[in-house]
């Protein structure tokens, strides 16, 4: 008879092939190789006497059989899961895996010194840390925590605030001498400037712009489009047009003078962000303590002002 740390091994695997689409990525997360993950699954159709997936050269599909056995799988995954987090938060060491994800400019910004700063009170605790556009859904993808940076979240997970995303306009030195030599003193001069714009926005082709009681949209137009501010840093550096980006991407260059802000005196929408995870029962100890140190590094560090 098969022991059920056998079977939950194999409904696991199966429940990783299907999140993620393949033997292949279900493996690397998993941490096996990809013969092991699909002999597990072999094992468990055996077990079952019923198909689970059809696989072929390309891709691998749930049976109807997977799909229902499926359900049961991710409940005993979450059952046991509470049951780790029950006991892990009458612990009082620190260590463990977090698994975080957050916008991929969080990476460039400000996210690795925080980590090494956290790693440095906590050496025992090790990190899975996903940077990206998308958003990932943290309880099918069995991330703890994620930084999100959005005006709405979901109602289902718990959300911290950590501040708002302030944006600077910005052009290198170059770009401005040969396309606004005299300078920018209004926001209707960016319509008749090249924009670097950012096609992740839906408002990506007007700009709004606020002083006081004063808004102002500006539409602007650009032969450059990238869904990604460091791409977007990058390219105003080289001289490519004018953008709008996080003063915690360019903060620096600001200083140097690599870059220089248009308009000052205005100021672009913000946009709030948060810590977000999936429940606040049964937290594990080094999870309460990375929420805590992340709300009052962020807080110290003035980051997200």
């Amino acid at each position: 008879m098969e022991t059920n740390g056998s079977r939950f091994n194999e409904a696991l695997a199966l429940l990783t092939v299907a999140e993620t689409g393949g033997f292949t990525r279900a493996a690397e997360r998993l941490g096996l190789s990809k013969a092991q993950v699909s002999k597990l699954v072999t094992a468990l159709e055996t077990s079952l006497g019923v198909k689970l997936l059809h696989r072929t050269t390309r891709r691998v599909a749930l049976t109807d059989a997977g799909r229902l056995y499926l359900d049961f799988a991710r409940q005993a995954r979450q059952a046991l899961g509470d049951g780790e987090r029950a006991v892990s938060a009458v612990r009082t060491e620190v260590d463990g895996l977090i698994r975080l994800t957050a916008p991929t400019s969080f990476g460039d910004g400000f996210l690795v010194d925080l980590l090494a700063d956290f790693r440095a009170h906590y050496p025992a605790v090790r990190f899975d840390v996903d940077l990206s556009i998308g958003t990932r859904d943290l309880v099918a993808e069995g991330f703890d925590f994620a930084i999100r940076m959005a005006r709405t979240l979901d109602p289902n997970l718990v959300a911290r605030p950590l501040g708002v995303v302030r944006e600077a306009i910005v052009a290198s030195p170059a770009f401005l001498a040969a396309h606004a030599p005299g300078g920018v003193h209004e926001p209707a001069q960016l319509s008749g400037l090249e924009a670097l714009r950012n096609r992740s926005f839906r408002d990506e082709g007007q700009w709004l712009l606020q002083r006081g009681e004063q808004s102002v949209a500006v539409p602007v137009q650009g032969n450059l489009a990238i869904n990604h501010f460091i791409g977007l840093r990058r390219a105003a550096l080289l001289g490519q047009g004018v953008a709008r980006l996080p003063r915690y991407l360019v903060h620096e260059e600001l200083e140097r003078g690599g870059l220089v802000e248009l308009l000052p005196g205005w100021q672009l929408p913000h946009t709030p962000v948060a810590l977000v995870y999936p429940s606040r029962e049964h937290l594990p100890h080094r999870s309460q303590v990375f929420r805590d140190f992340v709300i009052a590094w962020v807080g110290r560090k003035g980051v997200l002002d």
